[in-house]
């Protein structure tokens, strides 16, 4: 039976959640820290999540990498008043070297609330929603890479009067173990289509197969193959195999996209990398449209590029990226220069630019960090809620006193398209 199955239980909770709601309109979402669960342990316990970060090495196969994904007012019009939820899946690092590009899991997501100004030390999370187990096969490279509900409960049996107190909000989502828990060799989820592995970095560029072209308001145009387009990136594969009218056309008119940054995300689509050279600029562009599109593996390249490029002229550009898309390594970067290069940048328009888009007062912060903990307070502002990691496996057992906290989050934006 189900509950006889091993599995592995996190738990990100969300402070005030109330305020949430308010400044996330319908279709955008924020996610949770990431997290890892076992990879067939055959019952035993272990915490994953530290064995990975103290290795500082993510190269074995001890586990599976993960993160959860929130709307709360909807991921769509019609889920509009309703929380969605999903739990996605990330490559490994060895998942991308023994070329695995899916997983087969089952999972279950629970909601419970705590009012926020009842906290005590031995008081109790409430369930709120209990779902169904969800099984589906998780694709790294595409829309398939998360899953979950559209609906998981209305807005208006969390908050059903205005007068409704502050919430912090639980989401627990049961990771089931694997069907194959001991033994050598790859599982079931190993098995990959190999077509996305195929060498096709030779053909980028090369015009004799190339069946499609992109034309662009500034008059530049590339041609490109479907086939390794659509082989490479779930977003393409629904444009160019008929759902969408470009299906149908030999050309096609890209809209605010430079020619530059669809150049390079389509260079990536064909060799995996991140061409040399480019500007702070035309990473940001890259960076942006990569969120949209859903190529994670190009925005976090991207991201690191723009670390590497920060100076004074941009270091609030990474900020405000890392504020916008949730991306704590951005956001760390950004607010690390700016704790370290304080005198230089303390009275300059960047500085004045971005305590107005923040809505806080860096400045109050920095300028009096002169100690390991007022730099932590800089470091946490702006965070979204708080996540905790390796709970107790049943919520009744859980009480404030023994939460590990982390805050932030990882990379998010609203996407322009969603298919479930």
């Amino acid at each position: 039976m189900e509950e006889k199955e091993n599995c592995y239980a996190f738990v990100w909770k969300i402070d005030c959640f109330n305020e949430l709601v308010v400044r996330h309109p319908n279709g955008s979402f924020f996610y949770s820290d990431r997290f890892w669960s076992p990879r067939g342990q055959g019952g035993k316990s272990i915490n994953i999540n530290v064995v990975n970060e103290q290795n500082g090495s993510h190269n074995n196969n001890t586990g599976y990498l993960w993160r959860l994904k929130m709307f709360p007012n909807g991921v769509d019009k019609k889920s509009n008043d309703y929380i969605s939820l999903y739990l996605e899946a990330i490559q490994t690092r060895y998942e991308k070297q023994n070329n695995i590009t899916g997983r087969q899991k089952k999972f279950r997501l629970k909601l419970f609330r705590v009012d926020s100004n009842l906290q005590t030390p031995k008081q109790k999370p409430s369930l709120v929603i209990d779902r169904h187990t969800l099984e589906t096969k998780f694709e790294f490279n595409g829309v398939n890479a998360d899953y979950g509900f559209a609906r998981i409960i209305a807005l208006k049996e969390l908050f059903p009067s205005d007068n409704t107190p502050e919430i912090d909000l639980l989401v627990q989502t049961q990771i089931f173990e694997d069907v194959i828990t001991s033994g050598e060799g790859p599982s079931s989820m190993d098995i990959v289509n190999n077509i996305t592995l195929m060498p096709f970095e030779r053909y980028f560029g090369e015009e004799r197969f190339c069946d499609v072209e992109f034309v662009f308001d500034c008059g530049s145009s590339m041609k490109a193959h479907r086939v390794i387009l659509a082989a490479r990136s779930t977003y393409f594969e629904n444009m160019l195999g008929g759902e969408w009218l470009e299906g149908h056309m030999k050309t096609i008119a890209i809209k605010d996209m430079p020619f530059d940054a669809f150049r390079c995300i389509v260079h990536h689509l064909y060799t995996g990398k991140l061409e040399e050279g480019l500007t702070f600029e035309l990473l940001r562009d890259i960076y942006s449209k990569a969120d949209m599109l859903r190529l994670e593996q190009l925005g976090q390249m991207s991201a690191e590029r723009m670390v590497n490029l920060m100076n004074y002229e941009n270091w609030d550009q990474v900020l405000m990226l890392g504020w916008k898309y949730y991306d704590k390594r951005l956001k760390d970067a950004g607010q690390q220069f700016a704790v370290e290069h304080w005198v230089d940048i303390k009275d300059t328009d960047n500085m004045k630019q971005l305590n107005t888009f923040a809505n806080t007062s860096i400045s109050r912060l920095v300028s009096q960090s002169h100690s390991p903990r007022q730099r932590r307070e800089l470091l946490a502002i702006n965070d979204i809620g708080t996540t905790y990691r390796n709970p107790p496996q049943k919520l009744s057992d859980w009480s404030f006193s023994n939460l590990t906290a982390f805050t932030g989050s990882n990379s998010g934006g609203v996407p322009n398209f969603n298919v479930r």
